[in-house]
């Protein structure tokens, strides 16, 4: 049965999602058409760049993002009541940049002051706008419309691009959202398309990895795009990915996945059981479902859905070392 989104996703709290778009019938509408041989590779460049640039209009922060030919994975931190603290004139600043219209044309600065103006002087819109800048339902519908849009008109037809529901997964605690961000950056490693993090295209671990310094690797990991908290992980970047490289590394020769001495202690510190780490970032998708975290706050997930069981206890119990 659907669960409504509201139920799904907490518009009064922060916290991290996991967030999956699909095109319909899961058609190659990203990639190389089979029949045709035309590639659409751009297409993923699109789906990549919108998401960055949505990052700084919404109250959200982007840690992972994965474009495949069929449909992306996005690991966001999302706080719905930042824009509660955002001035009238920063509300408005934002909603012009979401749709600007003609209004983003030099030509017309007079008229975008005059209407930056109107909105912060309008109550009942900036209340409404403030909403959907903190809403995730938003987020997705603004970084799925204008790509279902433009392709369309690519391939001159009308019609769906996109499933019409996207799927969200609540990530419990920051455990859960680096298993889950790790899980993402590896979909093109484990869907046989490269054997390398630096070469899996269109994903946030190639962008850490192209932009990372010696000074950044010693820094904790933090967002991609978008800033609404102080703040940041606790895992140092630098154990971040050679973290993900391993994983990667021992999906493609399980015979020889050994864990390095010198990444054990980052599972302690996560409180991650090292023994079943590999096998539950790769089968991450069949796993869980609704939420991934420790079982106390699985349990609280539930009853806020008034729900006896959740997928993915029995996969909880094998990734956390201790689940209270």
């Amino acid at each position: 049965m659907a669960i409504k989104r509201s139920d799904l996703i907490d518009s009064e709290n922060a916290g991290y999602y996991h967030l999956i778009s699909r095109c319909v019938r899961r058609a190659f509408l990203c990639g190389v058409d089979d029949e045709t041989g035309i590639s659409y590779e751009h297409r993923r460049a699109w789906i990549e760049q919108r998401i960055l640039q949505l990052a700084t209009i919404f109250s959200i922060e982007v840690y992972s993002y994965a474009v495949m030919h069929n449909h992306y994975h996005l690991v966001v931190y999302s706080d719905p009541l930042a824009p509660c603290q955002w001035s009238d004139l920063e509300v408005a600043e934002r909603w012009l940049q979401l749709f600007p219209g003609k209004l983003d044309n030099p030509q017309f600065k007079l008229q975008r002051e005059l209407k930056l103006q109107a909105i912060a002087n309008d109550e009942t819109l900036l209340a409404e706008y403030r909403q959907r800048l903190g809403s995730i339902s938003w987020l997705m519908r603004c970084i799925n419309e204008p790509i279902a849009k433009r392709s369309n008109q690519e391939d001159f037809v009308k019609g769906h691009f996109w499933e019409s529901r996207f799927t969200s997964q609540a990530l419990l605690d920051e455990s859960a959202a680096l298993t889950c961000m790790a899980y993402v950056d590896l979909n093109p490693i484990r869907a046989g398309i490269t054997d390398k993090v630096e070469e899996s295209d269109y994903t946030s671990i190639q962008s850490r990895v192209r932009s990372m310094t010696e000074e950044t690797l010693n820094q904790v990991v933090e967002s991609l795009a978008g800033k609404v908290r102080q703040r940041t992980m606790v895992m140092p970047l630098k154990d971040y990915i050679e973290l993900v490289e391993w994983t990667g590394q021992s999906i493609i020769h399980p015979d020889k996945a050994t864990i390095p001495t010198h990444l054990k202690p980052i599972f302690q510190r996560l409180n991650i059981n090292q023994d079943n780490w590999l096998n539950q970032v790769n089968h991450y998708g069949r796993n869980y479902y609704r939420a991934v975290g420790p079982l106390h706050l699985i349990q609280s997930f539930a009853d806020k859905l008034k729900s006896k069981w959740i997928k993915g206890v029995s996969s909880i119990r094998r990734l956390y070392l201790s689940t209270t």
